[in-house]
This record gives structure tokens, sequence and C-alpha cells, in this order.
């Protein structure tokens, strides 16, 4: 069960929720400034993030369909509407061709999630070459996970560590690991009025137990041997060879594992020796 869109939308456009979303801006902007000539996409409740980088040659505010959306960019007064770029969309289906986005944020988006690996396969996928996604997640040893009046309270809070597998896995590349929000998460005018202060002494003083981390990570084009398991297939272990025949041909071996067999040849890769042919091996697994 995701958080409603409503309960978002109502967080961000109380004090608190902007004071929380000024500063894990400022954190993005001081990574990708305004997003000058780039397609920038953001899954999950991203559109206070999106607004800070309006250079972007596009803005996607793409939100899981468990959650809703609301219309984004928002008209301010009489101005013309905007054309409308927020979305619904499948966490795990995203409509969009491979290799179409530049930059993605990920907000709001990963703690309620039912497979985090599998999103992150599909963010790797839209991601251009040298595509780059920051992950904001409630931190797990933070005061803001552990209080039910915002919305990072909400779903699985993660640790720097958990982060960081999670991205190697899915095959990107860690460049960058931070914190924000060290103000305790109150609704007090006395706390707000210092929020700015508590946020320069918390980086410094106490850089492990802000509210979120951010973690930004490069896509990888090339997996290392043994990092990237793929679905649905089964690691096996080295079969064992035995004769099959006494009248065998060298330089033949049939390895058969369940049902399937398929002859391996030593020479040339235009031959093919079927299952019990003279000069095969069997090598049922193990």
């Amino acid at each position: 069960m995701r958080t409603d869109i409503l309960d978002l939308h109502r967080f961000y456009e109380r004090p608190l929720g902007q004071m929380a979303a000024s500063f894990i801006a400022a954190r993005i902007v001081a990574q990708w400034g305004d997003g000058r000539g780039m397609r920038v996409a953001g899954f999950g409740f991203t559109s206070p993030y999106l607004e800070a980088m309006p250079g972007a040659e596009r803005r996607l505010n793409l939100a899981p369909a468990a959650q809703g959306v609301i219309r984004w960019p928002t008209v301010n007064g009489g101005a013309a509407p905007a054309a409308n770029s927020a979305s619904l969309i499948s966490e795990m289906r995203w409509p969009l061709p491979d290799a179409s986005i530049d930059r993605l944020i990920l907000a709001h988006g990963l703690e309620e999630v039912g497979d985090p690996a599998r999103l992150m396969r599909e963010i790797w996928r839209v991601l251009s070459p040298d595509g780059r996604v920051i992950i904001v997640a409630a931190h797990r040893r933070g005061l803001w996970s552990a209080f039910d009046t915002t919305p990072f309270a909400a779903g699985r809070p993660w640790s720097r560590r958990q982060l960081w597998r999670l991205l190697e896995e899915a095959t990107f590349t860690v460049v960058r690991s931070t914190g924000a929000l060290y103000f305790p998460p109150l609704h007090s005018n006395i706390i707000l009025s210092a929020a700015r202060s508590w946020e320069r002494a918390g980086a410094r003083v106490w850089p492990a137990l802000g509210g979120v981390l951010l973690v930004e990570a490069t896509k990888e084009l090339m997996a290392p041997v043994g990092k990237l398991a793929t679905d649905g297939v089964r690691i096996q272990r080295r079969a064992a060879v035995r004769p099959a025949s006494s009248g065998a041909a060298a330089g033949m071996i049939d390895v058969q594992c369940r049902s399937d067999s398929v002859a391996i040849e030593a020479g040339p890769p235009e031959r093919y020796s079927p299952r019990g042919a003279p000069g095969t091996f069997s090598a049922p697994c193990r």
C-alpha cells in the first residue's frame, strides 16, 4: 500500500514540507545544476525537485499507479497553463524507450516498492549510456523515519550500505553519497526558524544521522564477470564428464542437464553431434 498522493501533496504544502524540499533540492542542484540541455525524469513524488531544474530540455513527473498523481506543472495565478508532464505508470513497466533519460530522481519511490531490484533494472533501461540517478530515501538511522507525521516514515527506510548494494547489483556505480534533513521533523515555528542552522551543523558534526540519504550513481554498460544475475537463469556447478560409449571419437563431448542435451566439439564450430551419437560423452548435472 503506497502513501496517497493527497497526503504527499498536503505535506509538501506545509512549512515543514517546504523546508525539507528546499534542502533536498539544494543537494540535487549542487550535483546537476538546473538540468540545462538534459532530459530529466522523476519517479515517486518528485515535483518539488523537478521544479528546481527549469533548464532541462524535458521534465517528466512519473508516479506509481497505486499512489496517484496530480497535474504538473501547476497553474500559477493567471499564467497560461503549461502542458501536463505528470503521468501514472506501472512501477515495473515504464512507457519510455530505452536510453531516453539523462538524469532521474527517485524520491518516495523506493521505500514502498515491492521489488526494489526490479525497479532499479527498469531505471537502468531508460537511462542513457552516461545517465545518472539520485536516490532520495528515508535513512534508517535518522529521526525522520521514526516520525509518522511525515511521508518519510512510510515503508522501508534504508541504510547507506543497503543502497550501495542495491545499486551495484543493478549494474550502477556509486559516485557520491550525502545526507539532508538534520533538524527534527516537528511542525514548530521555533524549529523551522533554526532549521538552516541545524542543517549546516548536522552536515559537519553528525553527517551520518541525516533524515534522508541522497546517493548518486552512474549507469554501467559492462557488468564485471560474476556480478549480474539474470532472471530465470540457473547457475550450475561444473558437470562430471564420463564416457558414453567405448568407441567414442576424440574431440567430442555431450553435456546433458535434465532433458536438455547439447554436443560441444573441440574442433570447427560448424560440426554438431546429437546426444548418443558416436564420439560423444554424457555429463549429467549434479
